[in-house]
């Protein structure tokens, strides 16, 4: 029998970017689970249409999973389904303003679905995280679909007008006018559940204790913030060095969503340390940067793209490093 012959069903693995001995079900069902505070508070603060809104994302990102794969001829085997469907479904909706359309979820679920995941192979095989990619699909198309940043509370609970034609109003706010126990708690104008930084920070520590993200990334992302901070002052106010506003960013704009969700994130970024650090490094200076001159959803997502694609190049530049390394250490001692 051949070698090939004699390779176990169990052994053949469909991702090649996870590295990691735990399962795709089980890494993806934790980040549910940890989007789950996140989610409840963006429920409950802007009632019905973001309930509606979040479901809606889940079931069409399944739904579409689930057809494109039997399409593309990859279903019927029972391996295929591992609730990363449901879990990007709930991101795209978590980093959507609660005034949103359907029409508006929808593509950027069909984008995130069908150009980013099948076509590279499914789960596992996608080179970017597709909630961060059909989000920023739509904020670069329709731009005018996606500022429904209204505001939440009881009277906001019912309306449910924008489901279908969108807001026409919304506009980004000034989270620089914000009190620190508003902007922890989220109790201001933002996305569904990107901007409750208490809730958000529990859901990493769950990631971060049931070993389903790595903090390379993350923590290079929050350490370049802090620090280069003054210079995203400079290129957009030219003002001087300063942390004015510092703490209404980090605490209001995603970042800290973006740092445990999709920097942390098993399949779509480097595996190594160094490789890991230093897009989290370059994640945060692309922030900066853009954070002068682009939208603030822009700013935020479309670094997280870039690092994306650079992430197999870092780790496949880290790990050939390191294997020169070892021999040249091998020739010295001999």
């Amino acid at each position: 029998m051949s070698r090939k012959r004699a390779v176990k069903k169990e052994e053949i693995r469909l991702a090649p970017f996870i590295h990691t001995e735990k399962n795709a079900p089980y890494i993806y069902l934790t980040h549910i689970a940890a989007m789950v505070p996140c989610a409840i508070y963006g429920s409950f603060y802007y009632g019905l249409r973001a309930i509606i809104l979040i479901i809606f994302c889940m079931v069409t990102f399944t739904l579409s999973d689930i057809l494109f794969t039997h399409i593309a001829g990859r279903g019927g085997k029972g391996e295929y389904f591992d609730l990363s469907s449901a879990a990007s479904g709930l991101m795209i909706a978590l980093i959507l303003p609660p005034d949103t359309s359907l029409i508006t979820a929808l593509t950027a679920v069909l984008f995130a679905s069908i150009v980013t995941k099948q076509i590279f192979g499914g789960p596992g095989s996608n080179l970017v995280n597709p909630a961060a990619a059909g989000v920023l699909f739509v904020c670069l198309v329709t731009p005018s679909a996606v500022k429904g940043y209204a505001e939440g509370g009881g009277e906001g609970w019912f309306m449910l007008r924008t489901l279908i034609f969108g807001s026409k109003s919304g506009e980004f706010h000034d989270y620089t006018n914000c009190s620190f126990p508003e902007l922890i708690t989220g109790n201001f104008p933002g996305t569904i559940g990107a901007a409750c930084a208490t809730c958000i920070l529990l859901g990493g520590i769950f990631l971060l204790m049931r070993g389903s993200i790595r903090m390379y990334a993350p923590i290079a992302y929050i350490v370049t913030l802090t620090v280069f901070f003054p210079m995203s002052n400079l290129l957009a106010k030219g003002t001087g060095f300063s942390y004015d506003g510092y703490v209404a960013f980090m605490l209001s704009s995603g970042v800290v969503f973006v740092a445990f969700y999709m920097l942390g994130d098993l399949t779509t970024m480097p595996s190594r340390f160094t490789a890991g650090f230093f897009a989290g490094m370059v994640c945060a200076m692309l922030t900066l940067v853009m954070r002068a001159f682009v939208r603030p959803d822009v700013a935020l997502l479309a670094p997280v793209l870039s690092v994306n694609f650079m992430s197999f190049v870092l780790d496949f530049l880290m790990k050939t490093i390191s294997r020169r390394n070892l021999r040249s250490r091998e020739v010295d001692l001999r």
